[in-house]
């Protein structure tokens, strides 16, 4: 008899349910489940609440408890750390604004995923159920979205700024920049540096909500526009680019480089970070999957590898960039303008 397989069909399993374990989750954040929990309480008081059916609602607790997200002890429920430290809205921590962002990618992508690998793009990309293809978003899920990558860059960030040489640095554009995460740790770090938040208007009404928290105001501004069309200002000493060449095919993101390239002062900086694929095109994991997110949730976005980008920075007339491992399956090319 052949040997069995590591992992064995157990793996192939895991594989197939891993959506339940997902949509509990986006269930419980989107009900506000871990909210009601902070103190114990029953089912019954949990089904009150939410004003819910009290039998499925203990089903649904019990299994949070498998999750390893809820404590129980005798009829009454209470987060368990993870989820007080994370999933209570108002609180410091709080990371539903991703899961959010990534249960909407279900409805708007990853449900179709069949249909796009057969196609060759997403379904919905011709009609209005494409998010992107719309002048305005819907507001609910921008903010959940850039939220949502306030949420993953708040513990980036300060790695990243902790290996990036800004020394003399004046001024910095972050490409992009949504909630404006990036440009307030760079600013905390670097005490001389000014910072302009480059992005649409939505996103960036939420960097400027995210920069007066931050008491920034003085230090860190906005541009609003389309960097695929719009002006995006000139003279910088250093601009950064994070998670944007992803969600743009080939020739968008060679146009995002020229531009960044062309708004550099000579002898100035670029910045790519992205969950780049190494030359194979299929390593390491998370990069390839994130591919297949792009794949589901853009009109012809995808994970890149960072040869190739590195390629079209040079086109651009930077000289061969420094390939830095930033955390998170996440990494930078980093080049000057010759």
């Amino acid at each position: 008899m052949a040997k069995e397989p590591k992992g064995g069909f157990g793996e192939i399993m895991s594989m197939a349910r891993g959506f339940q374990v997902a949509k509990m989750l986006m269930v419980a954040v989107d009900l506000g489940v871990f909210d009601f929990l902070v103190e114990p309480k029953s089912a019954v008081q949990t089904a009150d609440w939410l004003k819910a059916d009290a039998r499925a609602t203990g089903i649904f607790l019990n299994g949070l408890v498998g999750l390893g997200l809820l404590d129980k002890d005798g009829d009454n429920f209470r987060n368990r750390e993870l989820a007080s430290r994370y999933l209570v809205r108002g609180s410091e921590n709080y990371r539903g604004a991703i899961v959010k962002h990534i249960e909407h990618t279900w409805d708007r992508g990853w449900n179709d995923l069949k249909e796009t690998v057969l196609a060759g793009h997403p379904p919905a990309v011709e009609t209005e159920k494409w998010l992107d293809a719309r002048p305005e978003r819907d507001e609910a899920e921008v903010r959940a979205f850039i939220w949502g990558m306030h949420a993953i860059a708040r513990d980036l960030a300060p790695k990243v700024a902790a290996k990036l040489d800004l020394t003399g640095v004046r001024r910095l554009l972050d490409l992009g920049g949504g909630p404006a995460t990036y440009a307030i740790i760079f600013a905390q770090a670097n005490p001389e540096l000014k910072a302009t938040v480059f992005d649409l208007p939505m996103p960036i009404e939420i960097a400027r909500e995210n920069i007066g928290k931050n008491g920034l105001t003085d230090r860190v501004d906005t541009l609003a526009g389309n960097f695929l069309q719009d002006d995006i200002g000139a003279g910088y000493d250093f601009i950064w680019v994070s998670q944007i060449l992803h969600s743009h095919d080939e020739e968008q993101s060679k146009l995002i480089i020229a531009k960044a390239v062309a708004a550099l002062a000579p002898g100035g900086t670029l910045a790519i970070q992205d969950f780049y694929l190494n030359p194979d095109g299929a390593s390491p994991p998370g990069a390839a999957m994130f591919g297949v997110h792009m794949l589901a949730v853009t009109p012809r976005g995808r994970a890149y590898t960072h040869t190739e980008v590195a390629e079209w920075m040079q086109a651009a007339g930077l000289a061969a960039p420094e390939f830095i491992e930033s955390g998170m399956d996440a990494s930078i090319l980093v080049a000057k303008k010759q």
